[in-house]
């Protein structure tokens, strides 16, 4: 096997594996010395991938919005009849949102108890800012296939879709609260047709 694609499976392998550990124990209670267990990596192999366990998050939680992106462009590639609607995007975006114990938001959550350090605190921001520029370009592309309003003001309704996002997913660590995804879906699809945040505010 070439020393490339040798590479590439043992870089999947350590992010599955770590995936699968957080979903199992959560980001806390998961260590570098399960991952070697589980991939049968050594100390030494995993750590010419990362240098810590904070490294290893960070490359899953990359992962997963790669993940996102692929899935979006599959939808973004078809034409305007077959095109989903928004609020079909919206929905399934709100149901990951609001489940706790999924591997992106127990990533985020973990790492912002961690802020002060740098390697926290750079994914954080990374994601944040993947997130509005995903959203407003998704937000445009519904525009140009004509199922989102051209009076919509794509940074502004993305910035207040990841605001929302964000709230929803501290909410869900202290509330008992459980948001209906249905109707928080049809109230956005409400805000792309009829919009509030426009371009003439």
């Amino acid at each position: 096997m070439k020393q490339f694609e040798r590479r590439v499976r043992s870089e999947k392998a350590l992010l599955h594996a770590a995936a699968e550990l957080i979903n199992k124990a959560g980001c806390s209670k998961t260590t570098l010395a399960m991952i070697m267990k589980k991939t049968g990596l050594s100390k030494g192999a995993i750590y010419h991938y990362i240098k810590s366990k904070d490294d290893l998050l960070a490359m899953v939680l990359d992962e997963k919005i790669q993940e996102i992106n692929e899935a979006f462009f599959e939808k973004m590639g078809k034409s305007k009849e077959e095109m989903k609607d928004p609020a079909e995007v919206i929905s399934m975006s709100f149901a990951a949102m609001n489940n706790p114990e999924g591997v992106v938001n127990r990533i985020l959550v973990y790492f912002i108890g961690r802020y002060d350090h740098k390697t926290a605190r750079n994914a954080l921001r990374d994601f944040d800012h993947y997130m509005v520029e995903f959203a407003k370009f998704w937000i445009l592309s519904g525009q140009k296939n004509g199922v989102i309003s051209d009076e919509v003001d794509a940074l502004k309704t993305a910035e207040f879709l990841v605001l929302m996002a964000s709230g929803f997913r501290m909410r869900r660590l202290y509330s008992k609260s459980h948001t209906d995804n249905e109707e928080m879906a049809d109230y956005i699809k409400d805000l792309l047709i009829k919009p509030v945040l426009s371009e003439k505010i």
